[in-house]
């Protein structure tokens, strides 16, 4: 959810709340006045009763003239004033309606008198329900102005902040120019965007930096490497050798040759790391595939291993070809290498994903850690443990899925894309 639509539902939750409770307390309050009023007028019919009664000495004659509805009953002693709310049944209308009933005894000079006196309810209640329409609807029409100029006015303070995001999207590590931030008059997006400036600029210094590094260790290392592998290759013609010297100089080549690996490897990991290889194109996997197989066909046939494919024809990929190509290479080398002798390999490709399993032993750690640098199976000493590592980091790049299983004598490896 987007921050500006968060804060505005935050408002407009809390200006609900506020008008709800505003409602209440404004329904309790106007019921109290409009109740407290009709009690005073009950008490100013009797005190008018009560003038009339002192003044001659009788009830007035005339009720209707006075008040709503009375009726007077005959007492012998004092009765106490009572006011309560009830109910009476009108002809008219024919209904029950509430209504607010005043008692209280007065002394004439024909004796003691109880007086009743009711004023119906209807009144304040349509009242009542008119204030609450009217109130109802100004509060839903501040609301609703509210709204709209607190969301109008938000967008617009925000947006600095919403382009300041879409271009940091944009933003890659390998570009030359530096981020040009829009004008913006809050200094809070203002320190933002000055942050984010160094900050990307410091980036890709370190960037431009470890890129310099890792092109210069590849050519300074590996020449040094390619001169002392031809020296040794000379020395092995040597007649003068003795066999245990040429068997120390052939190890010798050998480990030169793991260790060459092992730097063009972890060359390759940072390059992929550091997004060098960002030139992707819709590569016919199945076809690098099939080519890949046809490549290996030799070592296959050395280890005389049954292999089952299931090709998906032109299956489609935006990928790097060099990293398809790295992919394929090291997942059809460990099929191959770590595969039982006569044994088996089972292939199959779709749009979905690439499977490929071989029969062998059973690893001796967790599957899950094989995708870790270095980490590699004590059953093959001879593994430097780069190869699902390498897999596992060009699958990330492209977001694709792998996933290592062992299950009934079956290493499975899936890439899903």
């Amino acid at each position: 959810m987007k921050l500006i639509n968060k804060t505005t539902r935050s408002f407009l939750f809390a200006c609900l709340i506020a008008t709800v409770i505003g409602g209440i307390l404004c329904y309790i309050f106007l019921r109290k006045v409009l109740d407290d009023e009709v009690t005073e007028q009950l008490l100013l019919q009797k005190m008018k009763i009560e003038k009339q009664v002192l003044r001659n000495g009788q009830l007035p004659d005339n009720f209707l003239s006075l008040i709503d509805s009375i009726w007077i009953q005959p007492a012998s002693r004092p009765i106490a004033e009572l006011i309560k709310d009830t109910t009476f049944y009108a002809s008219a209308e024919h209904e029950l309606l509430d209504c607010r009933q005043i008692s209280f005894g007065i002394q004439t000079d024909k004796g003691y008198f109880k007086v009743n006196i009711r004023k119906t309810l209807y009144e304040s209640d349509e009242l009542m329900i008119a204030l609450f329409i009217v109130f109802t609807g100004v509060m839903l029409l501040l609301v609703s102005m509210l709204f709209f100029v607190n969301y109008r006015v938000s967008r617009r303070i925000w947006q600095p902040f919403y382009e300041t995001l879409n271009l940091l999207q944009t933003f890659k590590i390998t570009q030359k120019e530096s981020l040009a931030f829009h004008t913006t008059d809050i200094q809070e997006f203002q320190t933002l965007q000055k942050n984010l400036s160094a900050l990307t600029e410091q980036v890709r210094r370190e960037y431009q930096s470890l890129k310099s590094f890792t092109e210069n260790a590849s050519h300074e290392l590996q020449t040094p490497l390619a001169v002392i592998g031809s020296n040794l290759e000379l020395l092995l013609q040597d007649n003068n050798l003795t066999e245990a010297q040429m068997q120390q100089m052939g190890y010798l080549i050998e480990y030169l040759g793991k260790l060459s690996k092992l730097n063009q490897t972890l060359l390759l990991l940072t390059k992929i790391e550091n997004r060098q290889f960002d030139t992707a194109q819709s590569l016919d996997f199945s076809a690098c595939l099939q080519d890949k197989l046809n490549l290996l066909d030799v070592w296959i046939q050395h280890k005389n291993l049954q292999v089952n494919t299931s090709i998906q024809p032109q299956v489609t990929l935006q990928i790097n070809e060099f990293l398809a190509d790295v992919l394929l290479n090291n997942l059809l080398s460990n099929a191959i290498k770590y595969n039982l002798q006569e044994g088996e390999i089972v292939i199959e490709l779709t749009w979905n994903f690439l499977l490929i399993k071989n029969k062998g032993v059973r690893p001796t750690i967790p599957t899950e850690q094989l995708f870790e640098r270095f980490k590699k199976d004590s059953a093959h000493a001879e593994s430097m443990g780069l190869g699902l590592a390498l897999v596992k980091q060009i699958c990330d790049t492209y977001h694709f899925e792998v996933t290592y299983l062992y299950k009934n004598g079956w290493h499975i490896v899936t890439v899903n894309f």
